[in-house]
Order: C-alpha cells, then structure tokens, then sequence
C-alpha cells in the first residue's frame, strides 16, 4: 500500500479519537455545533476508508533489468498542428513520461526507444510496470498523454480532462448498430492518436542527432518499437503499418482500427497485406472472447497466428485492466470496470512485462 494511504489512515484513526473523545469530555456544548462537526468528522472517516480501499496503490512489481532507471516528464509542441479540440488557432501540445535507465556507462545511441499509447479513457501512467520493466534492460520508454483523449494532463502548468464530446463519441459508439458512425469515430480517433506518435517518434530521432548528456542521446534511432493499450494499442498497430522504422509492436488487448478500409453492406472491410514489422497481440477474457464475434476484431481474428514475426498471448482468467496498472492501484476499480479476476493481478502484469521484454529484445534490439 502506498505510503501516503498510511498517512491517511493516520488520520482516520486521529479523527475516528477526536470524535469519541467530543462525545464522551462533551468538548463542545452547543448542540446544533456538535451536530454539525461531528457529522463532518464522520463524512471525513467514511471518505479517507473509501478512497485507502478503493485506491490502495500497491507497490510497484520489481524489475529484473541490471540497470537502475529514472524518468522524466517532458513537454512538446507539434508547431505543424492545430489543436482541433480547442478551435483557438492553438498548436497541439503532448505531455510526455520518460523512463530511461540511469547508469554513465551507457553509450550514447545504444538503447531502443519504445514509444507507449494509453487506453480510451487513461493516462500516461497507465502501465508504469512495464516501462519501468523496459527501462531496467536498457529501453527508452516514451508514454504519451494524449492531450484531451487523457483522462486528465497537465501542460503549462494547467490541468486538462478529458473531451466531453470524445467521452460522449465513445459511450455512444456502437458498431453492431450504426457501423457509419463508428468508422467514422475510429478515422478521427486514429488519426489524432498516430498523428501524435509520428510526432513523437520524429522528434526523438531528431534530437538524438543533436542532444548530448541528455536521454535523447541514449536513443538508437534504427531500433524503434510502439505499443499501447485498448485504443493506445490500435494506434499502435496503424503506426506499423504506416511506418518503415517501426522494428515491432505490441497492442495489449486492441482492435486493428487503422486496418479498416470501409463499410461493405454490413461489414468493415479491411487491409489484409501482412505488416512489415513484427507483431504481438495480448489478450484477457475480455478481449480474446470478441474475436470471431464481434465485427470490430475480424482482424484480430486473421492475425490469430504464432508463427513468423506475428504473435499472440493469451492470459486466461485476466480482464480487460489487469493489462495494465489499474490492477496494482485499483483492484477493485480493475473488478468493476473490466468484470471478473481469477488470476492474480500481479501475475497478469508480470506476464505483460515478460512477454513484452522478449518480443521486444527480439525484434528491436
């Protein structure tokens, strides 16, 4: 449990004496005052112990890389793009977390950069586990906060929630329903979300030719690798498809939405050439149960090989959010959104990291 979860027990613990302590010394004499502190003081209880339980915040899974790391958050400005979900004439502004190992023997242009895409509705710490996993074997892990697409970022020093109007595109998407709409839904999400890792990667590539003494130097601009999950995961996928310096990618749980050509009748059709880069795909319950049902996973469904340098892993008895973080800092949360657990979360997460680093130590480095 998190240290600051203590200090919040703590506290209940003060408040839970203060109030029998008023009750019992008669501390306070009016009535209707007494009423009214100690009804605050147990709404205070009552909200500490929810938010210890439902926020626990485990402690992080050990990495067993050799390198000690630390991280960074890092600013840019894509001066090329127009904030489309401001409409001021504003440019596009990413916030970005930078795990990259620490020691000084490092050479510089020796690490692969692995650029990470969050979930629908997440952030760039949805899967510290694994950048910091990546990380402790010589990776630069570069997670992108998709700005309005993030639950909540910070740029300039102000903090940024979500679009209420994505929000609403994504409760209303259906595409068993109305099949139009979601691709047109999947065209602007992909767009913004690609758009945003192009951006990355290209800035990368171009500081590391220029940056000393920094992580940019670190970086191998020949071994580059993208992964995400859910929404992250797809956008992921379309940037291998669309790039030739992608080595491999890795989408935790995600539809191909980028390889959606069109509609036909009732039906997506699709790009079915064979990706240039390698590809691994890792699926919970949740998702493995949709291909070959839902139309949104026909893809998925034909990637369903482990053969060559395109993969699949299946973890049985995980859900949706033990693919990430969410299961370490909210089981309970990780329960109520994604369904039933019957593996550990901590083995889930463990399997991610392994798998990854594998993939990734066999096709980026």
């Amino acid at each position: 449990m998190a240290f600051y979860n203590y200090i919040l027990l703590a506290v209940s613990v003060l408040l839970i004496g203060f109030r029998v302590i008023m009750g019992k010394l008669k501390i306070i004499k009016k009535g209707w005052l007494k009423r009214i502190v100690s009804s605050v003081t147990t709404i205070a209880i009552i909200f500490i112990l929810t938010a210890v339980v439902m926020f626990p915040n485990f402690k992080s899974i050990p990495t067993t890389g050799v390198y000690s790391y630390t991280s960074c958050v890092l600013e840019l400005t894509d001066l090329s793009r127009m904030e489309e979900l401001k409409n001021d004439g504003s440019p596009r502004k990413l916030s970005l977390l930078v795990y990259y190992p620490k020691e000084g023997g490092i050479l510089d242009n020796s690490c692969p950069l692995i650029v990470f895409s969050h979930g629908g509705i997440s952030t760039k710490t949805s899967n510290l586990s694994l950048y910091k996993e990546l990380a402790s074997h010589g990776y630069v892990v570069v997670s992108i906060d998709h700005t309005y697409h993030a639950l909540y970022t910070k740029i300039d020093g102000v903090n940024i929630t979500i679009d209420p109007g994505y929000m609403k595109e994504l409760s209303e998407e259906d595409s068993h329903s109305d099949l139009e709409n979601s691709y047109a839904c999947f065209q602007k999400w992909m767009k913004l979300r690609t758009d945003d890792i192009h951006f990355v990667i290209d800035s990368f590539i171009e500081q590391s030719m220029s940056e000393n003494d920094s992580f940019y130097s670190l970086v191998d601009v020949n071994r580059i690798g993208v992964a995400g999950h859910s929404l992250g995961g797809s956008a992921a996928l379309g940037v291998g498809r669309q790039r030739n310096d992608i080595k491999a990618v890795i989408a935790l749980e995600s539809p191909y939405m980028c390889d959606i050509t069109g509609i036909d009748g009732n039906e997506f059709t699709w790009d079915t050439n064979p990706y240039r880069c390698a590809v691994m795909n890792i699926y919970s319950d949740n998702g493995y149960s949709l291909i070959g049902t839902d139309n949104k996973y026909v893809q998925n469904k034909n990637q369903l090989l482990n053969n060559g340098n395109t993969r699949y892993y299946y973890i049985e008895g995980s859900n949706h959010y033990t693919l990430t973080d969410l299961i370490r800092t909210s089981p309970i949360v990780c329960a109520l959104l994604g369904g039933r657990v019957n593996k550990s979360g901590y083995e889930s997460l463990k399997i991610v990291n392994q798998k990854s680093l594998a993939f990734f130590d066999e096709y980026v480095r």
